[in-house]
Order: structure tokens, then sequence, then C-alpha cells
């Protein structure tokens, strides 16, 4: 149980340290991570190009090749570091750590931090307090973030059954 709550404060430093990096970004590259008001507040502006937001199959097929990778560094890790032997083992323990993750993030960092920091209020849209304290949106994307962990989790679940297989 010690290692699992390591590796949980270690994602969510991890995870943090992410997020900060996204700081010094252009506000128009990552504008979409935002409440679509404020998307759409940005693009009446004119500070991007009036497209849509990248669908799901686009962002899916753009994530896809690292959510394999991630999938099977994971599994490698919930096999040798957790000690799982099984599926369901891999599979609860990823999931565990991805939920912790995935709470954070929605809590801490969008909630707590995001809602209420000035650093990432867009300019021209520092009148829309209201959109910005809408944490029914980060919930939201929580709920969304728990079912994309499913098949990378169910993926690493694969993945430590099959090293205990060749293991013998």
């Amino acid at each position: 149980m010690i290692i699992f709550v390591i590796e949980a404060v270690a994602l969510c430093v991890l995870f943090h340290l992410a997020i900060l990096s996204q700081v010094r970004q252009e506000p128009a590259r990552k504008v979409y991570g935002y409440h679509p008001a404020i998307v759409e507040r940005y693009i009446e502006l004119g500070k991007i190009p009036d497209k849509k937001n990248p669908s799901t199959l686009e962002r899916v097929k753009k994530k896809f090749p690292a959510a394999i990778v991630l999938g099977i560094l994971l599994g490698v890790v919930v096999y040798f570091v957790n000690g799982s032997r099984s599926f369901l083992s891999g599979f609860l323990v990823s999931y565990g750590l991805w939920l912790i993750v995935d709470w954070y993030d929605a809590i801490v960092i969008d909630i707590l931090w995001l809602c209420h920091s000035k650093t990432y209020i867009l300019p021209g849209t520092e009148d829309m307090t209201e959109v910005y304290h809408d944490y029914g949106y980060h919930i939201k994307g929580s709920c969304v973030g728990m079912l994309i962990g499913l098949p990378v989790c169910l993926l690493i679940g694969f993945v430590v059954q099959v090293i205990s297989w060749i293991a013998g």
C-alpha cells in the first residue's frame, strides 16, 4: 500500500509539473481546454482561427500511440513495482492510480487553482468570472477522464497478465 501511495503522489506531482509547463504556452495553443463559452469569446476576439475544437476521434488518433506505449510501460511497472500478477490486480492498481490523478486534476488543479488564478485567465475574457467558476464543467471533464482511463488500464491489466504467463 505504501508503494501505491508513493506512486500516486509522484504521479500527481508529475501531472502538476506538466500543467505548470503549459503556463508559458501561447493561449491559442491551450484554449480548447477551456470552457466552450471562453473558446467562443476567444474566436470572436480573433485570437484564434474560427475552427472547431478537434473532434474526439481526431484527439484519440493523435494520442493513441502514446496511450499504447504508456499502457505497456505502466503494465511493466505495475507488475514489477506493485507486485500485481493478474489481469484484475493490474487493472485495479492502475485504475486506482488513474482515478487519483484524474480527481487531483479536477479538484486541486482545475477547481481550486485554475478557476481562481489570474495566470490562466485569457486576455479579453476577464469579465467571464462566472464561466471560469463553472465547477460542473470540470467535474464533467473528470467523468470523461474516468472513462478514458478504462481502455488504458485494461491494457495495463493485459500486460501484467502476459508478463505473469511469460514469467511462469
